[in-house]
């Protein structure tokens, strides 16, 4: 027995398969196209306002105080408000970021054990102008940076072992500590910590 309309339905089907590739393709194609695209614009905006543009790149997403804080090493005071935390990735070195507001005796009982044996947190003595801003600084939080502080500002540093205490050892990566007694009794810690061999990325 005869079946001449199997040729024309292969045929058909055939021809469904061909035109559905062509429109995944095409869909592929626009998608490439479009990242292009994105690529440009992003390398043009940074051409044509290179600060602006390092200044708003490459903040890493879902980063928390606390997950900070351990990530850095520090234990933060449980009576902490206003945590805040970020974390900054680029080809040279990450940078994190973490600030809390303490009472100022809380604050004088975090630094004490991060600093090293005879040493003690110094003023500010070169500040930087008002609204002074980094690219990688605590203005991508929405805080002063430190730096531009002199009133109630002591400022000083810590790295891994530095302190023989627990939380000395506990620190992880070399960090800029600043503390700012920004009104009477009240007192915001910034910690700031830079790695050239990069700081893990928090969880999705």
């Amino acid at each position: 027995m005869n079946h001449p309309a199997a040729p024309a339905r292969v045929g058909k089907q055939k021809r469904s398969w061909q035109r559905r590739l062509a429109i995944g393709a095409g869909g592929l194609a626009g998608v490439a196209i479009v990242g292009v695209l994105l690529t440009v614009l992003w390398a043009m905006a940074a051409l044509r306002d290179p600060a602006a543009y390092d200044k708003a790149c490459c903040w890493e997403e879902n980063v928390t105080p606390e997950w900070m804080a351990k990530t850095m090493g520090f234990e933060v005071p449980e009576s902490a408000t206003d945590r805040r935390a970020g974390l900054k990735t680029n080809a040279q070195y990450d940078v994190a970021l973490l600030a809390f507001t303490v009472p100022t005796p809380e604050a004088d009982r975090f630094l004490k054990p991060l600093q090293p044996e005879g040493t003690q947190l110094v003023r500010n003595t070169h500040p930087k102008d008002p609204g002074y801003t980094r690219s990688d600084g605590f203005s991508h939080l929405g805080l002063p940076e430190p730096e531009t502080f002199v009133d109630g500002m002591r400022m000083g540093a810590v790295c891994r072992g530095d302190a023989k205490t627990p939380e000395g050892q506990g620190v992880q990566f070399c960090t800029d500590i600043y503390a700012h007694e920004f009104q009477r009794g009240t007192t915001r810690i910034y910690l700031w910590a830079g790695n050239e061999a990069g700081i893990t990325k928090p969880p999705a």
